[in-house]
């Protein structure tokens, strides 16, 4: 497959990943531990780590009495996350759906809030670009498209950070129109966007695919 084929695959696959852990009640955190390590190193979770991420929800000392006569006790909730986390998630989730939307604007407001929201290396869509690459991309589909329309699906964002990273990923419908090529198209998109948490955000990685 091509490398934009393998990239789409990616992001689809670690959104039902995380969708599935979420369901489970595993912490999403164990996501971002996976993600920081390289493809050809391995790395064991020691029992402990295991139940701080609710991967296990088993003691790791041995029982000192007969547990055949004692009750089993409830599983307990799963811990919430803090209101850094929650802030800082939502912060991230603000960012994304704020630069979602401005490419709905007119091509020079547009591009001004990619200039501003992007660093100055990214890894997109699978190769690592310049920003001023990314801007005459951006910029000529602009101009292909001179009307264009996004609509988040809220139910569908998945946020996890660690580590001073956000990664936020989704769907969106969209909609581009040319009147002077009279042609419109329309349709739904996965969407995943890194970002640097920092003093200024910025987008380190992003990735897209249309699924219809």
């Amino acid at each position: 497959m091509s490398t934009d084929e393998a990239v789409a695959n990616v992001q689809a696959v670690t959104a039902d990943i995380m969708s599935y852990m979420s369901e489970m009640g595993v912490d999403p955190k164990l996501m971002a531990v996976a993600l920081s390590y390289d493809r050809s190193d391995m790395r064991y979770l020691s029992a402990s780590e295991m139940a701080e991420l609710r991967v296990t929800n088993i003691s790791t000392t041995p029982p000192s009495v007969d547990t055949s006569r004692v009750s089993p006790m409830p599983t307990p909730a799963p811990a919430e996350a803090s209101a850094d986390e929650r802030q800082l998630e939502s912060a991230a989730v603000a960012f994304i759906k704020g630069l979602i939307e401005h490419h709905g604007d007119n091509a020079d407001l547009a591009i001004a809030q990619v200039q501003n929201s992007y660093a100055g290396i990214v890894d997109y869509y699978g190769k690592p670009t310049d920003l001023s690459s990314i801007i005459a991309d951006k910029r000529s589909y602009f101009q292909r498209w001179p009307e264009r329309g996004y609509n988040l699906h809220d139910e569908s964002v998945i946020v996890t950070c660690a580590n001073e990273r956000c990664m936020v990923s989704g769907t969106y419908d969209w909609v581009v129109r040319s009147l002077p090529r009279h042609k419109q198209a329309k349709g739904v998109a996965r969407f995943s966007y890194t970002i640097a948490i920092g003093q200024i955000p910025k987008i380190i990685a992003e990735t897209s695919k249309v699924m219809r």
